[in-house]
């Protein structure tokens, strides 16, 4: 929990509305804010790893664990790197174990390396017999022996020296290269490498450290180096601004991995020191948390180096420190001199005060008068207003029922006067077949089922559009009563299903079964079946035919 609330407190500054470099410089001072968190984490991870190995039951688990341990290490305490590098190597020894002897051989070169013993690193490397390793050892090898020759290139004068240790790290970088899986982020590291320091392309070498800080996670050694290197090829084309950007990004994946032995921060404090007067506080913070990391990791060419550049830092930073103090000085005389002018001014404006005192006591009387009587003018012309409203609404309401009404009253007319004309026809009829003796004739067309059905066409539709008309949201609020997945669907505007007309007549107030039976042209049994399967998909059946009742409850 802790980790990911470090974590969130980084990735926060991502969205700061600011330029692109005070961003990163204000994300890296949130994580250097966070130092102390981050390396309780790595004490607690080591202290874990300390205690396996404690408990580890045979010489090959102490082993890895003295690897593992070496590793986590080797860039974050110089001392403890080479503790764990020997412990291995002699307990390697102590079993025959040809494999682990390399490995700590190697691993002792690549910490004397880094903590700047040549001489000593040359010595373990020659122990190594490179016919013996695997592929995996062969490739920490030549990495041991390049990092070995591009160190002792850094560091000597001698021309001839620099030609032969540049010959010597090209070769082992490109067998190393040999023994790396392509397209992984490891091989574009090393070919960014050998891009910039055998090819000397600073342009291509750029576009493979770009793919290694997109693959490589920001806490990662790999991720740090990439960024530093991005950074230097940025420096080469004279793009400060790209240069500064992968510097800090650099130095924010130093804290967070964390690395001790890292060379970013101080890089960057010195060009802000350098090329920014304004920073010379953020510049002297940076290399004092340079200088406790190089002494944490107790690399002393760090400290060395470190520790020329310091006293020029400290010492504009102290200059600047002076200045500030004179001008809170000077600031503090003239907030004496604007003091004094300040009571003169202030026993003037309590005179005034005095005799203003009393009118803004009346005046706020009179005020308070005026508001409680316009607040009182409100209220009414709020509740006149509310009232208009109301009286509005239900007007509408009123000629909208009216109109339904209105609209009901003629279907009901169309209705009487088609049953009216239907019962003259068939009076006419009756006549007519008794004159002329048809009685079996009348008798045939009377029972006709196909005057019925016409007859119940005509009302059902009759009834269907009145309906609807007075109770227009009838079937949408009962879908509300049924499962989402037994909805009634209408397939033709302005009609009722058969489902939906029984219903219909039991919101009207039609419960019975054989009284909607008979209005519906159907059998008792057949309205029951229909009801039961409408309720069988209700979503509360106890309760479904009163839920009905209170459907359209406005009209």
């Amino acid at each position: 929990m802790q980790a990911r609330l470090i974590l969130l407190s980084i990735v926060s500054f991502l969205v700061i509305g600011v330029s692109a470099d005070h961003r990163l410089l204000l994300r890296l001072d949130s994580v250097i804010a966070e130092r102390p968190n981050i390396s309780a984490m790595k004490e607690q991870k080591l202290d874990n790893m300390r205690k396996e190995l404690v408990l580890a039951s045979t010489d090959e688990a102490k082993l890895k664990l003295y690897d593992q341990l070496y590793q986590e290490y080797l860039t974050y305490r110089y001392d403890s790197a080479m503790v764990y590098a020997i412990k291995g190597y002699e307990l390697a020894k102590h079993i025959n174990s040809q494999y682990y002897l390399n490995k700590f051989l190697i691993s002792s070169t690549l910490t004397n390396v880094r903590g700047g013993f040549y001489s000593e690193a040359e010595d373990n490397i020659r122990k190594v017999k490179p016919e013996e390793l695997d592929s995996v050892l062969k490739y920490e090898y030549h990495i041991a022996l390049f990092w070995l020759y591009l160190s002792m290139r850094e560091y000597t004068d001698d021309p001839r020296a620099k030609d032969d240790y540049k010959q010597r790290m090209d070769s082992c970088l490109l067998k190393a290269i040999q023994y790396e899986r392509e397209n992984t982020v490891n091989w574009f590291y090393l070919m960014g490498e050998k891009m910039h320091y055998v090819d000397d392309d600073s342009k291509q070498s750029a576009v493979y450290y770009q793919k290694v800080v997109d693959m490589a996670p920001i806490n990662s050694k790999l991720y740090a180096s990439a960024a530093f290197s991005l950074a230097r090829c940025y420096m080469d084309k004279g793009d400060m601004d790209m240069y500064v950007s992968w510097l800090t990004n650099s130095a924010i994946s130093d804290m967070i991995t964390p690395l001790k032995e890292n060379l970013s921060l101080q890089e960057l404090a010195m060009y802000l020191f350098e090329n920014d007067p304004n920073q010379v506080e953020r510049a002297t913070r940076y290399i004092y948390c340079s200088m406790e990391d190089a002494q944490f990791f107790n690399n002393r060419l760090r400290i060395i180096d470190i520790s020329h550049k310091f006293p020029a830092i400290l010492s504009a930073y102290t200059n600047k420190i002076t200045q500030q103090k004179s001008r809170i000085l000077y600031g503090l005389v003239g907030l004496g001199i604007l003091a004094v002018a300040f009571l003169v001014a202030l026993l003037f404006i309590k005179r005034q005060n005095t005799a203003l005192h009393k009118r803004r006591i009346e005046l706020l009387d009179k005020n308070q008068e005026l508001h409680e009587q316009h607040e009182e003018v409100r209220r009414k012309n709020a509740l006149l207003e509310e009232q208009g409203h109301q009286l509005t609404r239900l007007n509408e309401r009123l000629i909208d029922t009216n109109f339904r009404r209105e609209g009901l009253a003629k279907i009901y007319i169309d209705l009487c006067a088609k049953y009216i004309d239907k019962l003259k026809k068939y009076q006419t009829l009756v006549q007519r077949k008794i004159k002329a003796n048809q009685v079996s004739e009348l008798l045939s067309t009377i029972s006709s089922s196909r005057i019925s059905e016409e007859d119940a066409a005509i009302f059902l539709g009759k009834f269907d559009k009145a309906f609807l008309t007075l109770y227009p949201t009838f079937v949408q609020e009962l879908n509300t009563l049924l499962a989402p997945d037994q909805q009634i669907i209408v397939k033709q505007a302005d009609t009722l299903t058969t489902e939906l007309r029984i219903y219909a007549l039991i919101r009207l107030g039609v419960k019975e079964s054989a009284e909607i039976a008979d209005l519906l042209f159907y059998s008792p049994q057949t309205i029951y079946n229909y009801r039961s399967a409408v309720k069988n998909r209700a979503i509360n059946k106890d309760t479904f035919d009163d839920d009905i009742q209170k459907l359209c409850t406005v009209i």
